[in-house]
């Protein structure tokens, strides 16, 4: 069985959309990372983006938001914020080869295994890789994973990974799933 823990969704305005949706579901927000990343599209097209992106304190299920960047594949979708359905998956390779032979080609690829695959219904699917680290999301980990604990979230002195806003971001990286 998958679990599903988060919800990836594009907005057009992050600052806007962290209110909006932290007034009306009573969220907190992890500090906003700058991640570079290298991502493609069903075209094949390598394209360099620099995405800003955040999720919502605790757990066990969080909201991923970023600003959507148009003309790739993290664009804000033509049908509203709701991007993918992001799970965890303990044989990461096998579950995105699964996913193909299902009709969910990727649409998007990224960085370090990073994929998001759609398929009928244009259902955006993140299988999330359970055995690599995400420093950020250690919280949001299922109890029984070696990786679940306290997050470490990016502070305006830290040192390695993705940049936060107003300074470096330790352990932000993009790993088998989710943007940071």
């Amino acid at each position: 069985m998958q679990r599903i823990w988060h919800m990836g969704l594009a907005v057009p305005d992050l600052e806007a959309a962290k209110q909006q949706l932290g007034e009306l579901f009573e969220l907190s927000w992890r500090p906003v990372v700058t991640r570079s990343l290298t991502v493609s599209g069903a075209d094949g097209a390598a394209r360099k983006v620099d995405v800003r992106v955040t999720f919502s304190m605790g757990g066990p299920f969080a909201i991923e938001i970023w600003q959507g960047i148009p003309g790739t594949p993290l664009a804000v979708p033509e049908t509203g914020w709701l991007h993918h359905l992001g799970y965890w998956a303990a044989d990461h390779a096998a579950e995105r080869a699964r996913l193909e032979r299902l009709g969910y080609p990727p649409f998007l690829r990224g960085d370090a295994g990073l994929t998001v695959n759609r398929g009928p219904g244009g259902l955006g699917l993140e299988p999330c890789d359970l055995g690599r680290d995400q420093p950020y999301l250690r919280d949001l980990y299922p109890p029984d994973s070696p990786f679940h604990g306290e997050p470490v979230l990016p502070m305006a002195s830290a040192g390695a990974g993705a940049e936060a806003e107003g300074g470096a971001g330790a352990g932000a990286e993009a790993e088998g799933g989710a943007l940071v």
